[in-house]
């Protein structure tokens, strides 16, 4: 089963030898694999950020729009009270 000086030029030539599962850790794909992580994460973290700022702004619009519409409703006008003069100083009819 590939034991003794076999065994390790199989592991050396390709990681496939007794007691290898296949894999062999070279520096330049552990670097990878950690800028790859951690340009996962700041993407991750840059998409939390746009939402939040998209709803500061829907917030923001809906307040305006609030605001615009009660400013134009102005005062409601109450109905003068039965038998009070009009505007123009007569009495009631």
């Amino acid at each position: 089963m590939g034991g003794g000086a076999a065994g390790s030029a199989a592991s050396a030539a390709g990681g496939r030898g007794a007691g290898s599962c296949g894999a062999v850790a070279h520096p330049a794909i552990v670097r990878a694999a950690a800028t790859a992580n951690a340009t996962r994460a700041a993407c991750k973290k840059r998409g939390t950020d746009k939402m939040e700022w998209f709803f500061l702004e829907a917030l923001v619009a809906l307040l305006i729009a609030a605001v615009i519409v009660w400013w134009t409703m102005g005062p409601k006008r109450r109905k003068p009270p039965h038998g009070a003069p009009d505007d123009a100083g007569n009495g009631p009819r």
